[in-house]
């Protein structure tokens, strides 16, 4: 049952409390008891907590009738004492689920605040292709083009007349997540190497993306901690499309026969450029 249902049912049950006059002699009062029970149990279950505790509450209304009726001060003290008690824990687990449902909510906003909001690829300028084929890539899962800052490529870099160094600082951050395009040229570049360091320092989120004829092993000195994952590995390219629908929340995804479709024929292009250097 949801938590709206549950809400719904349990504040009938109180407001019809506040707005009657009940005492241990009244049949309406026994109807709205029965219905207590009826829903605690629809709710919680019947070996919950909650309806144990609501099952030990007498009221003195049943020993009274047991008796032959006796309308003395005890038994009414008895039965405000325990119909008090069950006011007071039908708006406790009103209040908790009111709680839970805030709660749950700012969890999700907190996600989605901090959900990486776009795509910084570090790379190379000389490996300019490869770097189009990672965009193309990346646009076929699903992340929009305006989520993705690539310097080397108009719509995607830095605008005209923008400072180069001011714009890569105001786009990384710790919502970025940062695609570092490891190639020998990489590693030669000396701005290639700085950007690594402030991406490294300002965003929390990193993917090596490793191009043969480097490996795992060259980069272990420069990025240690950091699962990479090579370009043309077919099965890493699927966890790469799932980390990606995951942290940019992609709701239209793509079917499985479509999604590797579009892998293998990235692989092949680069696997042809590679053969071609």
């Amino acid at each position: 049952m949801e938590s709206k249902e549950k809400l719904r049912r349990l504040e009938h049950l109180l407001d019809r409390a506040n707005n009657a006059n009940f005492s241990y002699q009244d049949t309406n009062f026994l109807n709205w008891k029965n219905e207590v029970e009826r829903n605690l149990e629809k709710i919680y279950g019947r070996e919950s907590t909650e309806f144990f505790h609501f099952s030990k509450l007498r009221f003195c209304y049943t020993v009274a009738r047991m008796s032959g009726g006796d309308d003395s001060s005890s038994h009414r003290q008895c039965f405000d004492k325990d119909y008090s008690l069950l006011k007071k824990s039908l708006i406790e687990y009103i209040d908790e689920i009111k709680n839970y449902e805030v709660s749950r909510e700012n969890i999700f906003n907190k996600n989605v605040d901090t959900m990486n909001k776009k795509i910084f690829i570090s790379h190379a300028t000389k490996d300019k292709t490869l770097v189009e084929e990672i965009i193309e890539l990346i646009e076929s899962i699903g992340v929009e083009s305006e989520k993705i800052f690539c310097s080397s490529f108009e719509g995607y870099g830095i605008p005209l007349g923008e400072n180069f160094l001011d714009q890569i600082k105001q786009e990384l951050s710790s919502e970025v997540l940062v695609l570092f395009v490891l190639t020998q040229n990489f590693y030669e570049s000396k701005i290639c190497l700085c950007e690594m360091g402030a991406a490294w320092a300002l965003s929390k989120n990193h993917v090596p993306i490793v191009v043969p004829p480097l490996n795992y092993i060259d980069i272990q000195a420069v990025i240690p901690l950091t699962q990479g994952l090579l370009i043309n590995d077919s099965s890493k390219l699927n966890s790469f499309k799932d980390k990606l629908e995951n942290d940019f929340r992609i709701e239209s995804k793509l079917t499985l026969s479509a999604w590797e479709r579009k892998r293998d024929r990235f692989i092949r292009d680069i696997n042809t450029h590679l053969s071609d250097v």
